[in-house]
């Protein structure tokens, strides 16, 4: 049994917190007249910022991107692409669509894929609790879109594409990270996490011109940029988490952690989107079945 780190799991629960969080900023940018292109190109924008800065004072003023080879970044272009530009889109939508709570929870429907990808691809090991706590999320998703919870206005069955389809793009996106530290482990979390956002950045800005929606990415007001900018602050955070906690564990057990996310989701939620959204005991089930399945997931290692 491969015994991990106490630094592997407090940096997967801190990652699971911030992305928590996440989503109730970037509902209330929506609810304040954005809509899910400006919040995810907005949001982008901010977490490459952030993302570039602290590797110009990390590195200072050399190199940024030195020993990493051109396959390696190449590998976390792709990533970007994949989970921070399509997934991140798609997660967006989401939110706008079912509310922040709901959508949050049926996106950590992710492990299930994270998890079969880990094994095919990587070769991670599948044990029997990791099989039940697969079954578990699932389970928990199922009860949550059947809840009744989210907005408070509805949303229809279809929607739940949005959700599911981010959760495939997010379990891609880590998974092609992992083989990416794992085919170069010269480069830094903070070096990947640079590369993977600016190619987002860049997906989604062509992806708006390309839509005509170019002119309306950088729009927005006051409440809706500052909404969404401390969105970018909590992603930025998450995902740097995310790629730290990656260096020390498999892919199987890091990316389940993510699905305690929506438990901060729904304690947030409680208190700052009580006109727009509800709730439910329905709702609180499905994330408790989650929860029971991470702690499944967890003890495969």
């Amino acid at each position: 049994m491969v015994v991990l780190s106490t630094e592997f799991y407090i940096l997967a629960i801190l990652c699971a917190f911030f992305r928590g969080i996440d989503p109730i900023f970037a509902k209330r940018g929506l609810e304040s007249g954005g809509d899910s292109m400006q919040s995810t190109f907005q949001t982008l924008v901010v977490r490459t910022c952030l993302a570039w800065g602290v590797l110009v004072i990390i590195s200072g003023g050399g190199n940024l991107l030195e020993g990493i080879s051109i396959p390696t970044i190449l590998i976390f272009i792709f990533a970007g692409v994949i989970a921070a530009a399509m997934g991140q889109l798609s997660y967006y939508k989401g939110i706008d669509k079912m509310g922040a709570s709901v959508c949050a929870t049926v996106t950590n429907s992710r492990p299930l894929f994270a998890v079969f990808l880990a094994v095919v691809w990587l070769g991670e090991n599948m044990t029997i609790s990791g099989m039940f706590g697969v079954i578990s999320i699932v389970i928990g998703v199922i009860f949550i879109t059947r809840s009744k919870g989210g907005n408070i206005t509805g949303w229809k069955r279809s929607d739940i594409i949005y959700p599911l389809f981010a959760a495939v793009a997010f379990a891609a996106g880590n998974v092609i990270r992992k083989f990416g530290f794992m085919e170069d482990t010269a480069i830094t979390a903070i070096q990947a996490l640079a590369i993977n956002d600016l190619a987002a950045l860049v997906a989604v800005g062509m992806f708006g011109i390309i839509i005509g929606k170019g002119k309306e990415l950088a729009s927005g007001n006051r409440e809706s940029y500052w909404n969404f900018g401390l969105s970018g602050v909590c992603v930025f955070l998450a995902m740097l988490t995310l790629y730290e906690a990656l260096f020390r564990g498999p892919v199987s057990v890091a990316d389940p952690i993510l699905g305690t996310g929506p438990l901060f989701t729904a304690i947030v939620a409680a208190s700052m989107l009580k006109k727009i959204e509800r709730i439910t005991i329905g709702f609180i089930a499905g994330t408790l079945m989650i929860i029971g399945g991470v702690v499944l997931l967890s003890s495969m290692s």
